[in-house]
């Protein structure tokens, strides 16, 4: 495989198989907790890897898009699975053949909309990852 760099604009979040409409940017974060082991033989801690953590978030133009869409979930659409505090599907991809893929499951576990007086309002939302989180690479 060629080196290649990711364009930011190109990677996006994936909720049950559709993406977060207006979407201006999303991460995802993992962290590794880690078990510290002192003994009489140690003259520190030593740590080894535990389980781990993750979540993802995303910020978005507050923008509704028709309910019956099969390629995007409006911005209302998401605030209301964080409601009704439902587990989705997640991806996290560019979702071209080949590249990488991000795969789990997560509960939407917090919704913010900000609407200044200048400018379009703009919302974001936390994730909490529920189980694996499995790195692959989007099949044709």
């Amino acid at each position: 495989m060629a080196d290649k760099i990711y364009k930011g604009k190109n990677i996006r979040l994936i909720l049950d198989g559709k993406k977060v409409f207006h979407a201006t940017d999303c991460g995802i974060s993992i962290s590794v907790n880690l078990e510290s082991i002192a003994t009489k033989d140690t003259n520190g801690e030593v740590n080894t890897p535990g389980s781990y953590t993750w979540s993802a978030s995303l910020s978005a133009l507050v923008a509704d898009k028709d309910p019956v869409s099969l390629t995007h979930h409006s911005f209302t659409d998401v605030v209301q699975r964080t409601l009704d505090r439902v587990e989705c599907d997640f991806q996290y991809t560019t979702d071209e053949t080949g590249d990488f893929v991000f795969t789990g499951k997560v509960y939407i576990t917090q919704a913010d909309i900000t609407a200044s007086t200048e400018g379009a309002a703009t919302g974001s939302f936390a994730f909490t990852g529920n189980g694996d989180l499995v790195l692959g690479t989007v099949e044709a």
